[in-house]
């Protein structure tokens, strides 16, 4: 068998469990979430922006995202539920820590 049979095509990478998956499967799942969630934004020093899904951004230190994280740590995706609640909610929230 020559190495250009050993290689395979797109298509029968989508019949290989785990294959590749075209890009276009991720933009749907973000287009599921489309306008219920905000974006987070991290510096190297850990400190956050985070835009809301109403479009209000917020600042927050890192030990304090900490905070928050820990807050909804048992969800197993503290930031991906982070990012369904406002600005707002997360300050007071954090009032209360």
């Amino acid at each position: 068998m020559s190495e250009k049979e050993k290689i395979l095509n797109d298509e029968q990478m989508e019949e290989i469990s785990g294959g590749h998956h075209h890009h276009h499967n991720h933009e749907h799942e973000v287009e599921k979430y489309e306008g219920q969630h905000g974006w987070i934004t991290k510096d190297a020093a850990g400190n956050v922006t985070f835009t809301d899904k109403t479009g209000n951004v917020g600042t927050f230190s890192a030990s304090d995202w900490q905070k928050l994280c820990g807050q909804w740590s048992y969800t197993g995706n503290p930031e991906f539920y982070i990012t369904t609640i406002d600005n707002s909610e997360l300050r007071g929230v954090l009032a209360g820590l």
